[in-house]
Order: C-alpha cells, then structure tokens, then sequence
C-alpha cells in the first residue's frame, strides 16, 4: 500500500505558502508516496445563528483561507521533485471542463507527471449559486468533464497541446460514497476514492464497485480502492468513530493499515493533525518513523 498526507490549502491559520511547502517537502524526506490538497471556491457567510451553527451545518469553521488546488498543487511542484500531487476531491462541476482540463494536463506536464486528478460532484449549495451553476446537474456535469478531458488528452486531438506526461491522461480518482460514485468511478475512474469508510464498509462495497466495473465492460482490477483517515495520536481523546480514523500507538496503526490492505486498499491519505507548523511536522515525522518505515 501506497501513503499520502494532506496539506492545509483549506484552514483558519495553516493554510499559508511557508507550512504548506514544509509539509510538501518534510513529507516526501520520510517516504511518502504523495501530497494532497482540499477544494472549496467559497464558503457562505456565517448564519444569523452564529459560528456554532454554521459549524453544525457545514462541519467547517468560519474565516479559513482557500488556496485553489491546481495552482496550489503546481506551487508545491516547484518545491519537490518526486512525490505524487494530487486533489482530494477537486469539485470538477464548479469549472469550466475544457479550463479544467487544461489546468490539470499542464500540471502533469510541469510536474514532470506526478498529477493525480481526484474529483467529486461536491455537496454545498451555496458554492454552486455563487458560480452560477445548477447544483441539480452537477453529476451530469461531472461526467462531462471527465469524458472531455480523456477525449482531449487523446492524441487524435491535435489541437489540444501539450499533451500530458502521464497516458493516457492523468489518473482519475472519483470521490465519494454514495452508488452514484461508484458507478462513476467504474465507468470513468481509474480509482474509487470514498473518505472515512470503515473496513467493514469496504468489504461490503468494494464487490460492489466490481460489478459496476463488469458492467461497464471493465474489470473490477482496472479500478482502485483509496481512503482518506484522519491520524489521532494515543494519548489523544478516544473518538467516536473508532473505525474511522487511525488511532492509537504504532502497533494499533500498522493492525489499522494490514487490515485496510487486506480487503483491498492501495491508497491511504492520512490526514495530519496539529495546530501549528512544529506540530503538524512532528506528527507527520512521527508517522514516517513509526509506520511508514514498518510497513516499507
């Protein structure tokens, strides 16, 4: 199994060019396979009910900063040379397809092809009225895009230039949980890329997504299996959802991560906790030294 960290493109007081490049850089010295950032175009203000409120409804504070990722991504590739770049999930329906398609090809060709393209239909409706896109057809929009990004990609298209690094086009991963995602997935994904799943779930889910490949004419091993988990370190507050992140010392993780490879994992983002620059780093060192080296 492969691993990938998260960068802070998307927070109240991280998200800055000199942490994000630390962790970019500090991640790819301790062995991680690749780098990923978060997608918002805007947030809605703060309800009349207050910061509490909006924190309920959209899980997100108020007031953070909202580096685009593509541009975020192509900064970051300046600063490294090997690690993989990916987004996790860019909301492909708020773009224009043909700009997106551009933006993530010179991306790959600027990288030296180490774009991964991560994609979702998104799920906040503010975001969508504020681009002045029909939140009801961003599925059918999603689909589109990514149809027009292969077909561009394709050297039959003698228009589109350059081509990228990686061929046919830069992998696709489509996020999301629901069956409409799998479906996608398995029709125009080269991975699945549900978050916070449990084990349990990925092994009544993942037989699934291989039907959805074979109907699609494609075998179910065309098509990955990644996740995101958020690291909770021991000594940390139990969570509630056990199941859902990597929690515990160093033997408890590497159980978590034999299990997730077991029933089909390849692609593990870990989610980095820390309120700080020191803290963010120090963690991410502490999971290079205690699970990566293990599982190497």
């Amino acid at each position: 199994m492969q691993f990938g960290v998260t960068v802070p493109n998307v927070h109240e007081t991280l998200a800055e060019p000199r942490t994000m490049t630390a962790v970019a850089r500090h991640a790819e010295e301790v062995g991680f396979a690749s780098v990923w950032v978060n997608d918002h175009v805007v947030l809605p203000p703060v309800p009349s009910a207050g910061e509490a409120a909006f924190a309920a409804r959209y899980g997100e504070q108020h007031g953070q900063s909202l580096f685009e990722p593509l541009i975020t991504l192509a900064y970051l590739a300046a600063a490294t040379e090997r690690i993989m770049l990916g987004t996790s999930v860019y909301l492909l329906p708020l773009r224009h397809p043909v700009l997106a398609a551009k933006q993530v090809v010179s991306l790959d060709v600027l990288s030296g092809g180490r774009a991964i393209f991560g994609v979702g239909v998104g799920w906040l409706e503010a975001e969508f009225e504020a681009v002045d896109v029909p939140f009801k057809r961003r599925g059918a929009r999603t689909d589109e895009a990514l149809r027009m990004l292969k077909a561009l990609c394709d050297d039959a298209d003698s228009e589109f230039l350059p081509k990228p690094v990686q061929r046919p086009h830069p992998p696709i991963w489509v996020g999301g949980r629901s069956e409409a995602a799998m479906r996608r997935a398995a029709r125009l994904g080269d991975a699945w890329h549900p978050s916070h799943l449990t084990c349990d779930e990925l092994r009544r889910f993942i037989p699934e997504l291989g039907v959805h490949c074979e109907r699609a004419g494609r075998a179910p091993a065309d098509v990955a299996v990644t996740t995101r988990r958020r690291l909770v370190r021991s000594g940390a507050a139990a969570e509630a959802e056990e199941d859902r992140v990597l929690q515990g010392g160093p033997d408890r993780i590497a159980a978590t991560v034999a299990e997730l490879e077991e029933v089909g994992l390849s692609h593990l983002i870990v989610e980095i906790p820390g309120a700080s620059e020191p803290a963010l780093l120090e963690n991410l060192d502490w999971f290079g030294r205690e699970v990566l080296a293990r599982d190497g």
